[in-house]
């Protein structure tokens, strides 16, 4: 049997994800990243739970896309999903030396030139434990 495979957040892109679920399941896809069609997990959680409920085990549908520690016992608890999939980052400033102040190197609104967006140890901790008293 061949690796399993998740089909990434290209899937929040579709026109009808009922349909897609579909596709993906006869495609042999054994999960699939969503936010529910939506900006966030949160947003899109009424999708999400149709399409946990339109799987029926067939495939694992995992919310993902701006799940916090704030918000994941209502996405897990309104979407009777299993899984979850969240960066669980935080900024830190990067250690670069030299720093030149005039060149910008994207969109005034990303991220700092010189910031780094890392794992956070606590934030997995903590989202771990949300996930354990939930599940």
């Amino acid at each position: 049997r061949p690796l399993p495979v998740t089909f990434h957040r290209a899937f929040d892109m579709v026109h009808d994800p009922a349909v897609a679920l579909e596709a993906l399941i006869t495609l042999g896809f054994e999960r699939v990243l969503t936010s529910g069609c939506d900006c966030s997990a949160l947003e899109g959680l009424p999708v999400i739970k149709r399409l946990i409920d339109q799987a029926k085990d067939r495939i694992t549908v995992m919310p993902g896309g701006g799940i916090t520690e704030r918000n994941l016992q209502r996405i897990l608890e309104g979407s009777g999903a299993q899984e979850f999939h969240c960066s669980a980052s935080s900024s830190r400033d990067s250690e670069m030396k030299f720093r030149n102040p005039c060149v910008r190197m994207g969109a005034t609104l990303s991220a700092p030139e010189y910031g780094l967006k890392v794992a956070d140890v606590s934030k997995v901790r903590s989202l771990n434990a949300i996930a354990k008293n939930t599940l």
